[in-house]
């Protein structure tokens, strides 16, 4: 019976790898924070690259684990003002963090080599690095800051190693989303929408939240 188990897994896996595909792919992100109680929400724009491994489980239902890094930047300005570090200055944020999506897909096929699909699942979110830096000079307190100073707001510390940092982003989160797709031959175009599970502040009292828009294309092979 052990013997005849084992058998059965390893035809299983071998029919699994026999219908499994690598996909390659990048394209654009717009994702926005939101704090609770707190009126609008700060824009994001960027974009990801990455690949994941598409597993056929049986008839149209797959497994993709997949590994993408992401990059989004944020310009602010003094008429919007600063949650983040609780100035009015002219800066750029900028975030690269490293993701790992693991989606259910369901494809359904159509002609000759067409297909769309759905799919939905977690993505686990690591950040490498998340930092400011200003637009232009800035002063408070009679402390001068020079064009293109800049800060990791992962460390608690000063801006530029005067201004306290009121606010620190966590590097992990968990979003839970899905999408959309369709794919011609090798060609696969999507869209999704990833919502955030985890408070992305961790230091404040304040609840904030991420939702974020993708487009892609990629390639199969």
């Amino acid at each position: 019976m052990k013997k005849l188990a084992i058998l059965i897994l390893a035809l299983l896996f071998v029919g699994i790898e026999a219908n499994a595909q690598v996909v390659v792919g990048a394209g654009y992100i717009y994702s926005s924070e939101k704090t609770k109680g707190v009126d609008g929400s700060t824009p994001y724009h960027g974009f990801f690259i990455g690949a994941s491994y598409n597993f056929h489980i049986v008839a149209g239902l797959g497994v993709a684990p997949g590994l993408y890094a992401s990059f989004l930047t944020h310009k602010e300005n003094d008429a919007q003002g600063s949650s983040k570090i609780g100035y009015n200055l002219n800066y750029y944020l900028r975030e690269f963090a490293l993701n790992v999506p693991i989606n259910l897909n369901y494809v359904i096929e159509f002609g000759h080599d067409k297909a769309i699909f759905a799919y939905a699942g977690p993505v686990f979110q690591l950040g490498i690095t998340n930092t400011t830096s200003l637009n232009g000079s800035a002063t408070s307190g009679g402390i001068n800051l020079s064009d293109g100073t800049s800060w990791d707001n992962y460390s608690k510390g000063y801006a530029g190693g005067y201004w306290p940092v009121t606010s620190y982003p966590n590097r992990f989160n968990i979003y839970l989303g899905g999408g959309l797709g369709f794919q011609m031959g090798d060609i696969l175009i999507h869209v999704g929408y990833d919502r955030s599970l985890m408070n992305i502040d961790r230091e404040t009292n304040d609840v904030i939240s991420r939702g974020q828009f993708k487009i892609g294309f990629a390639l199969v092979f």
